[in-house]
């Protein structure tokens, strides 16, 4: 039920078309703060949506040269959220948009997907290998691996 309200009420955020409702694909709900966040198909951005007085854009999140999104994660504590591409990782504040952190990915890894972890960072899945974003790094690293930031 909060998917179909989600999807009908889209028509009424502004530079949303007709065309652009029914190519969105909701890749997170959160029912207890009642937003959602969406990207249209292909997109290389996300809205975040409040839902609890009509329908108010809170960020757009732009994923410049990261390529595709493929999933994102909403970490309550600041509420950040985590923006996978096929490129790279990005965190940014869910209130304003403003890109907090960024990692690239290692060199001919492909990410499928992210796992959040209970009051962790993220992981992002590529096979059956998985990679952590680490604070300094300008880079994903084997999740597990010892690495000094010297």
């Amino acid at each position: 039920m909060f998917r179909y309200l989600c999807h009908c009420l889209f028509v009424l955020v502004p530079g949303l078309t007709a065309g652009a409702v029914l190519a969105a694909d909701v890749l997170l709900e959160v029912p207890d703060l009642k937003w959602v966040l969406v990207t249209q198909a292909e997109g290389r951005a996300v809205q975040v949506l409040d839902l609890s007085r009509g329908v108010t854009p809170l960020a757009t999140l732009r994923t410049a040269g990261r390529g595709r999104v493929l999933a994102v994660h909403l970490q309550r504590e600041g509420r950040h959220v985590w923006v996978l591409g096929e490129r790279g990782l990005d965190v940014h504040d869910a209130y304003s948009g403003r890109l907090v952190e960024r990692w690239r990915m290692p060199e001919g890894v492909r990410p499928e997907g992210l796992q959040a972890p209970t009051g962790g960072r993220p992981l992002v899945t590529s096979g059956n290998r998985r990679y952590e974003a680490l604070l300094g790094a300008a880079f994903l690293v084997p999740a597990g691996t010892r690495v000094s930031l010297r």
